[in-house]
């Protein structure tokens, strides 16, 4: 829902690294089981220091990476941006007889944050968040089990939608129908992991619910 990949990534880097005492050039998490900000947290923290993360550990990072964001907000608020559309894209889906969720890679406090500076409202939206799960799987079956819980019904038809290779994995592992969301090498990235049906942004309603209505389960 927000263009804020390159903030996000600097500002969680800079944020493992000040708490590890290491230069943020050498965060590596290319490893990690799980791409959620809580798993590879734990990650490099064993790499680093050769023990598990305790909670403590979890919440000074947290804390630092929110200070950070914020810091940068202030500082550079064109950074924080929606993907084209997504401001008002939910009504159209509701109307369509969609049901919306949540389901991030993202602690809590933070997808909050850089939603409210986005302009994406999403308070009647149930989300499912790096707080409450360690894998993306767990994630998505929580935001779908909120979302059926919030609507009293079980849902017959779930489609995924993301812009991140791990998004098109995490669909596959699920058996879920995904759509893509990227353009140029991005979109290439999507469809090397198997995502068939992929969309520039979220500004055009009418091609949003056609791909909700057409996509498939990644392939490989």
């Amino acid at each position: 829902m927000t263009a804020t990949n390159a903030v996000d990534d600097e500002c969680y880097a800079r944020a493992v690294a000040a708490s590890l005492d290491i230069a943020p050039e050498t965060i590596d998490w290319s490893g990690t089981p799980h791409v959620t900000d809580g798993a590879i947290a734990r990650h490099l923290w064993g790499r680093h220091r050769a023990r598990a993360a305790e909670a403590h550990d979890l919440a000074e990072i947290q804390q630092r990476f929110l200070a950070m964001l914020r810091a940068e907000l202030a500082r550079a608020p064109e950074r924080f941006t929606a993907i084209a559309g997504a401001g008002a894209l939910f009504p159209h889906l509701r109307r369509a007889g969609w049901h919306v969720a949540l389901a991030t890679g993202a602690w809590r406090a933070s997808a909050a944050m850089k939603l409210r500076a986005a302009g994406v409202n999403v308070t009647d939206c149930p989300m499912a968040c790096a707080d409450d799960a360690n894998s993306r799987e767990e994630i998505v079956r929580r935001a779908r089990h909120l979302a059926e819980t919030q609507a009293g019904i079980a849902f017959h038809r779930v489609v995924s939608v993301g812009d991140a290779p791990w998004d098109v994995r995490t669909a596959r592992s699920l058996g879920l129908p995904f759509v893509g969301i990227a353009i140029g090498v991005r979109a290439d990235q999507l469809r090397t992991e198997g995502a068939e049906t992929i969309v520039p942004d979220l500004s055009d309603p009418v091609v949003v619910l056609a791909a909700l209505a057409s996509a498939g389960m990644p392939v490989r």
